[in-house]
Parts: C-alpha cells; structure tokens; sequence
C-alpha cells in the first residue's frame, strides 16, 4: 500500500483537488502547498499509529538477554505499544511485570512478544495492512479537519472512518452460535 495513493484519497475528500493534482502529476510544489503536504503526511501518520494501537496492532517478536532481569524498551528494535507475552528459549511462557519504560522477567535470554508502533512513513513510503486504503484516507481527513479547528467535517469523517473499522473488524470475526435448538 503506497502513502501517496492514502493523501490523494484523503485531497479529494477534503476537497484539496489542487494539492491532489500536483501529488498526482509528480509536479513541484510551492512552501505553501508542501506545508499542505506535510500535514497530510502527518496526519496519515497519526491514523497509521492509531490503527496499529488499537485496531490491527503489529506483533513484533525478538530474542533478548535481560540486563539483571530487565528488558528496557529502549533497547527493543520497535517503540513499544504493549507487551503480549515473555517466553523463555523453550518457549515456556514466563511471569513479567510491565513497568513505564521496561519489563522485568527472571530469565538471563527470552523472547519478547510485543505491540509496536508502525515507523513514520513519508509521502514515498510503503507498508503493508489488511485494511483498504480508503479506511486510512477516512482517518487521514478527520485528522486534517482537527488540525484545521472544522469540528463539524472532522465529526463527519470520524464517524466514517471508525464505522468502516468496526464494520471490517467484525467481518473478520468469527461468530459463534449457542448451543441449542433453533426453531
């Protein structure tokens, strides 16, 4: 999934047509319309974090040697959403305690299964999701309307962004029917 393709989404909803028509043809941009840009970018940036925190989180695992039983987020390859679970070489689930900034465990090497924050993308980047690209774009408008102070168009946007997640999230799941006789 490309960044750019998500702001030229999110240009036209929010009726950036200018903006999107430069992205599009590759054209350069003036301060005025680069700043325009940069917000976009952000703002599709804060969507991405948002949906890895809370909607379609990314699994990092890594193999670690504890420094007197602690693991310092720090140290980790990713910024740290949430530890899912610590397990040892065997791979025997271990008792941790989660603190702010690391994780203490009784074990010299383990392995460290956590949520991580998504790296900032640019207008260039590229990344991988199980969403479509109008859900981001959804996302990315609601941003750029809270940043603009439109609380009114930034309701609007939030309301569709969050409905198609939900919608989504829920195909996805599997139902389960009670035990019974249907009539």
């Amino acid at each position: 999934m490309l960044v750019k393709d998500i702001i030229l989404k999110a240009c036209i909803f929010t009726a950036n047509d200018e903006l999107a028509n430069l992205v599009e043809e590759g054209g350069g941009l003036d301060e005025e319309m680069q700043n325009l840009l940069d917000k976009f970018v952000k703002c599709f940036n804060l969507v991405r974090n948002e949906i890895a925190s809370e909607y379609e989180p990314l699994l990092k695992e890594e193999i670690v040697e504890t420094e007197k039983g602690k693991i310092l987020f720090s140290s980790l390859q990713e910024k740290v959403v949430e530890v899912v679970s610590v397990k040892d070489m065997n791979d025997n689930s271990l008792v941790f305690k989660n603190f702010d900034n690391y994780v203490e465990v009784n074990c010299p090497k383990v392995k460290i299964y956590y949520n991580a924050y998504p790296q900032t993308l640019t207008i260039d980047g590229e990344f991988n999701s199980t969403l479509p690209e109008r859900v981001y774009a959804y996302g990315t408008a609601r941003e750029y309307y809270f940043i603009e102070s439109l609380y009114e168009d930034a309701s609007i946007w939030d309301e569709r962004f969050k409905n198609s997640l939900q919608n989504l999230i829920r195909k996805k799941s599997q139902t389960i029917m009670p035990v019974g006789r249907w009539v």
